[in-house]
Parts: C-alpha cells; sequence; structure tokens
C-alpha cells in the first residue's frame, strides 16, 4: 500500500538569480529611457510606463480610466482603427496595457525585426490615441458590460467592498466603475484624463528583449528627447488619512449559490522598510496552500476549497486581504475560522519553521516571478515606480534570507490586527442566518448593506 510522507521534502538552495545586462539614460525633458537584454528568444518588448492613472478621474466620472484604457487601443491620431489593427496583425505585435490607479502603461510586443515599428506605434499610442467618437461609444457599451457583471458577482461585491472600508474616498477605495461615470463620460472627458495621466516629465520607455541595451537606449535617446513635456504641476496621489475601524458588512445576492467572505488590513506602500518581513508573515498567514489559512479551513475543517491571502502595496498605502467562498450554511463557521488565525497572527505566535519555510517558498519563487520579458520588465517598472535600490532585484533572495524570525514576528504582530479588520460578507440569505448564529454571540454587529450604498459617505 503507497503511504505519503506527512510533510513536503526539504528543497536545496534556492539558485541564485542575476538580473540581465541593463542600460538607463534620464534625458533632459525628464523622461527615463532603459533596455535589458533577454537573448532566449528574437523576440522584445516595448513599454511606455507613467506614475500616474485613475486617481486623475473627476468623482462624477469614475469609469473613465477603464474607458480610457479599451479606446486607446482603437488607433491613433496618424492611424485609423481599422490601419492600427492592420498594422499590428501585419507584423504580428500584440499590444497591452493598463490604466490603473496610480501607474499607466502601454506595452507593444512582436518580434526582434520589427522592433522601431513596436516603438512607433506605443509611442503613438500612450501620447497621441486617437479616441474617436465612434470607438468611445462602443467601449462604453462594453465597459457597461463590465460594470453589471463585476457588479453582480459575489467576489467582486466582497472586493469593492474591502477596498472601501479600508480606503474610505480615497482613490484606492473607489470602484473601477460606476454606472452614472461611465455613461456621463464624453471624449472631451477623456481627452482631459489622458493629459492628466501622460507627461513624459513622470514616464519611463522601457525595451526588454534580444537587444544591445547600451545601442537601444542611445537610439531611444536621440529620438524621444525632443519630446515636450508639461510642468508637473498636477498633484500626485496623497496617503490615505482614513483609519480603518473594525466592522462586518453584509451584502446579499439572492443569485449566488456561494457566499464570499472576504478580510481586509491597513497595510504599507511598496517602499516601507517593513515590506520584506510583512511579505514573509503574509506568506505564512496565507500566501500558498501550504500557509496557514489552507492549511487550517480547507484541510482541517473542510470549510472551503481554499483560503488565501494577498499582500498589495502601492505608491503610497497598501492592505493586506483574504478571501475565501464556502456554503452558504458554513459561512458564520468559516469567518470565526478565518478570526482565529488573524488572531493568531496579531499575537505574534509564527513558529521560525513557519517563517523559514515562507522565506523558502519566496526565493525558489522569485525566479519564475522573473521570467520572461513580462516578468522582468514588471520588476523594472515596479522599482522605478516605487523608487527602489538599484540592486533591489539582483539583492532580493539574499534579502529575503536575511530577514530575521523576530523581525517577521514583530511585523505580524503589528499589522495583522483584528481591531483594525474590515470584514465583508457577500451570499444568499442563508449566510446572513449563518454568520448570525456564529457571529452575534461575539458581540460583533452585522451591516446590512447593498451595492447601491457603496458610495454613500460614511458618517464621521
Amino acid at each position: 500500500m503507497t503511504s505519503f510522507p506527512p510533510k513536503p521534502p526539504q528543497g536545496g538552495a534556492p539558485k541564485p538569480w542575476n538580473f540581465p545586462p541593463t542600460a538607463v539614460q534620464d534625458l533632459g525633458n525628464g523622461l527615463r529611457v532603459a533596455a535589458i537584454r533577454i537573448g532566449s528568444l528574437p523576440i522584445a518588448q516595448v513599454r511606455w510606463v507613467f506614475g500616474s492613472g485613475r486617481f486623475h478621474e473627476r468623482p462624477d466620472r469614475i469609469g473613465s480610466g477603464l474607458l480610457l484604457q479599451r479606446t486607446m487601443r482603437h488607433g491613433t491620431q496618424e492611424l485609423s482603427s481599422s490601419r492600427f489593427a492592420q498594422e499590428l496583425d501585419r507584423k504580428g505585435l500584440r499590444m497591452g496595457g493598463g490604466v490603473a490607479i496610480d501607474t499607466s502603461i502601454v506595452s507593444i510586443s512582436g518580434l526582434i525585426e520589427h522592433l522601431w515599428s513596436a516603438v512607433d506605434l506605443a509611442t503613438q499610442v500612450a501620447l497621441t490615441p486617437g479616441l474617436e467618437p465612434i470607438a468611445v461609444a462602443g467601449e462604453r457599451i462594453k465597459v457597461g458590460q463590465i460594470h453589471r457583471h463585476g457588479w453582480s458577482r459575489v467576489e467582486s461585491m466582497v472586493t469593492m467592498w474591502l477596498a472601501r472600508g479600508l480606503y474610505g474616498d480615497h482613490p484606492y477605495g473607489t470602484p473601477n466603475t460606476l454606472a452614472d461615470g461611465t455613461a456621463a463620460t464624453t471624449r472631451d472627458d477623456l481627452l482631459e484624463l489622458h493629459r492628466a495621466i501622460v507627461n513624459p516629465a513622470r514616464g519611463m520607455v522601457l525595451v526588454v528583449g534580444d537587444v544591445d541595451p547600451e545601442r537601444v537606449v542611445a537610439r531611444l535617446a536621440d529620438r524621444l528627447s525632443r519630446i515636450e513635456s508639461a510642468p508637473v504641476s498636477i498633484q500626485g496621489i496623497q496617503p490615505p488619512s482614513r483609519t480603518p475601524r473594525r466592522r462586518l458588512v453584509f451584502i446579499e445576492n439572492g443569485q449566488s449559490e456561494q457566499a464570499c467572505i472576504g478580510l481586509g488590513l491597513p497595510a504599507i506602500a511598496r517602499n516601507h522598510p517593513e515590506y520584506l518581513p510583512l511579505k514573509v508573515a503574509n506568506q505564512v498567514f496565507g500566501g500558498s496552500a501550504s500557509s496557514r489559512l489552507f492549511a487550517e479551513l480547507r484541510d482541517r475543517q473542510g470549510l472551503t476549497y481554499g483560503a488565501y491571502s494577498n499582500l498589495d502595496c502601492g505608491l503610497v498605502g497598501g492592505d493586506t486581504t483574504a478571501t475565501l467562498s464556502c456554503s452558504p450554511n458554513k459561512t458564520g463557521p468559516a469567518l470565526m475560522g478565518l478570526l482565529s488565525e488573524l488572531e493568531a497572527m496579531g499575537q505574534g505566535d509564527l513558529k521560525p519553521t513557519e517563517i523559514e519555510h515562507a522565506k523558502r517558498f519566496l526565493m525558489g519563487s522569485f525566479p519564475q516571478r522573473a521570467a520572461g520579458l513580462t516578468g522582468v520588465a514588471s520588476l523594472v517598472t515596479s522599482s522605478w515606480l516605487h523608487g527602489l535600490e538599484d540592486d533591489v532585484w539582483m539583492s532580493y533572495q539574499a534579502r529575503i534570507d536575511g530577514v530575521s524570525s523576530e523581525v517577521v514576528q514583530s511585523a505580524a504582530h503589528k499589522w495583522f490586527q483584528t481591531d483594525a479588520a474590515t470584514i465583508v460578507v457577500a451570499g444568499p440569505n442563508g449566510a446572513l442566518d449563518s454568520l448570525r448564529a456564529s457571529v452575534q454571540p461575539n458581540g460583533l454587529p452585522i451591516e446590512v448593506q447593498t451595492m447601491d450604498d457603496l458610495m454613500t459617505p460614511e458618517p464621521r
């Protein structure tokens, strides 16, 4: 009879990872140009990045950022939508990117022989998109469909209410879309938002692929140094001023057969000195299927198919969230189990073996995260955007390895406190009955809300 070991085998030492050859130059107009050589395949990615994004949306135009992101795919001021699509298809180029809260990206990838066509196209899309009225009208319909779909799913409901509970009126707490905001957005609104976001003075152009970095940077500098930058007069995103309070919110969704539970905690910006200790602590808490949440709530108690946590650190703030889905009649016990694990984390009760396992996971998985053009481009984007040290990725594994158990325990004690937790549950009425049976005896009141209440200001 086959027997299984009681614990996974101990892995070997993580393989070292060296950052590829890189060249960087800061131009007189404030734009940074950079190139990185990855010669494994004859391909390259061109990426324009701006340290700005949806936080420039007007309060009555929430959703305009997503609409801008989608409409920018429909050609440029030089190329109509059909000509732009033909140019991409003819050369086998692929376009990507997005407009996030504090970052905006335009990327085009393809064979190295089309590198400078990709540079030209990405530059046109980033700086001079067409934003034709017919494209705006068509994408507005699609954004409306995205809105309706997102606002009807329990997972999305939980995500939006967690953000609102943690950040309030801050841009980090604003949903991607509001029906009224998207419907009211005009082409002029998109042009205004684009001008606020896109400024070479706070931008970077990055090329990653089978290139000579020095030669590419020199050519980029020659092409882009004459682009004019606007004065950086628009105020950047400000840190959240809100102190979250402990609360439990329930949103009914009678169409869902499952309940979704979310827990949110305030955390830190990416450039905070406690980032690595908190990342290790989160890995212990729920970073993978070998972490505490999965082991306890799924393996031992059978309350859910999976439970995970995530540390999300932005330019000026961050949060730790944990989510799980379960049967409505298990909602109460699942939440109490989640809170029990949070309380244990808040006591700093992390075993050295758990911390070592978490560190080895993070060190061992890092080369996978850094694999390929997009992986390396994302690392460079993150270090530039957050002002991280030049050697942050070369030394990443060593820095993780150097984080002591005492520092991780201290970070867990500081950042995993139940008093700061925002808890959101979405699901059918049966989930509410289960919540009441388990939670109310513990003195935690339940706020029953609807999605229509999401943007209602809280009483101060």
